[in-house]
């Protein structure tokens, strides 16, 4: 079918082209001065069949047949070109099975998105069912450890009072033992002396062993019962008040991973690959720092720091007098501008905590 149109198209062409070819002679005998048009014109080949039919032809008459001729030509011609071709029944083939391939790649599609999403629900199920069990877990962990807590406190509250009970029991032994050996000695003044003295010394002796006695028990409690540290070497750096996300992707580019890093790491670089300035960086440091002491949270840190404390040693060298005014005078500002309640200003026993917590 192909072939048979380009044959038709290029015969119809053809005729076109000599046609208007036909017509451009004609013109040509229109304009010379000595033929002009009604100059009698003969064409070549088909003239004796024109001239038989419709007699002489002058040039204008034959202008005319020949343009008409041409556009009907041309006509003809841009129908057979573009005129609609059958459909191939192969190509009718190939649609229907890429339509059949297209269906069933559909259906598996559907089928795999079902799969996908029974799937996708089991496991938030499971997650769910896990995360509940270990909040479960957590939860029954902490009961255990506070019992335990508080069993060992009262444990130790026990120890403390028969300690002491013994200890004044022996001292009331050793006075009576000291006020008999007195009465059965009255009569030597010298031996009275002595055991005066005697006496003296024992009881300066177990007066001193019950202050070490005292002294040891309180250092026990406050190692079974000690604060933990608000922060640690290992946490992230977000975890630092002033410290975003985006600060924190910085800091991890760098090799910043933890708050000890950042601790140790030198301010001048940070400075030089991060958004944030020296100053900046060494604040954000000495309240990572202040913040590993046991007992002191964030509005404690950046108190500490704006009282000029950046590092734990400045901490343990502060007067408690002296370093309690200072925070008084900041908390105060604190309360005035919004950042904490009255009720959270720090007392002097707070400061103190904080004091001895960093000699540790």
């Amino acid at each position: 079918m192909p072939v048979k149109r380009g044959i038709a198209v290029w015969i119809s062409g053809f005729l076109t082209f000599m046609v208007a070819l036909s017509s451009f002679g004609t013109v040509l005998y229109l304009i010379d001065e000595t033929k002009g048009p009604n100059f009698i014109l003969r064409p070549y080949l088909i003239g004796d069949i024109i001239g038989s039919l419709v007699g002489n032809l002058t040039v204008e008459n034959y202008l005319w047949i020949s343009l008409t001729a041409t556009f009907i030509f041309l006509g003809l011609t841009c129908i057979i070109a573009y005129r609609k071709l059958p459909p191939d029944p192969e190509i009718v083939k190939m649609f229907v099975k890429v339509g059949g391939n297209l269906a069933a790649l559909r259906k598996t599609q559907e089928a795999t998105s079902t799969e996908l999403a029974e799937s996708i629900e089991n496991n938030r199920k499971t997650n769910r069912e896990f995360f509940k069990k270990v909040d479960t877990n957590l939860e029954d962990a902490k009961k255990e450890t506070l019992a335990v807590m508080e069993k060992q406190e009262k444990t130790i509250q026990k120890v403390h009072r028969d300690m002491v009970s013994t200890v004044e029991t022996k001292v009331g032994e050793t006075r009576e033992e000291m006020l008999g050996a007195l009465k059965k000695q009255e009569t030597t003044i010298r031996g009275v002396r002595r055991l005066n003295e005697q006496g003296a010394a024992a009881l300066k002796e177990q007066r001193a062993e019950l202050k070490d006695m005292r002294i040891r028990l309180e250092k026990i409690e406050e190692k079974m019962v000690s604060p933990q540290p608000m922060l640690n070497s290992q946490d992230n750096p977000e975890e630092i008040k002033g410290i975003g996300p985006r600060l924190g992707e910085e800091l991890r580019a760098m090799g910043i991973t933890n708050v000890g890093e950042l601790i140790t790491a030198d301010p001048v670089i940070i400075d030089e690959k991060t958004r944030v300035s020296r100053d900046m960086a060494e604040r954000l440091q000495a309240t990572g720092q202040l913040r590993m002491i046991p007992g002191v949270e964030e509005n404690d840190a950046e108190m500490l720091v704006d009282a000029g404390i950046t590092s734990r040693r400045e901490l343990a060298d502060q007067d408690l007098v002296q370093l309690s005014r200072k925070i008084r005078e900041i908390a105060k500002t604190y309360v005035e501008e919004g950042k904490m309640s009255e009720d959270e200003k720090p007392t002097i026993e707070e400061v103190s905590s904080w004091i001895r917590m960093a000699r540790y």
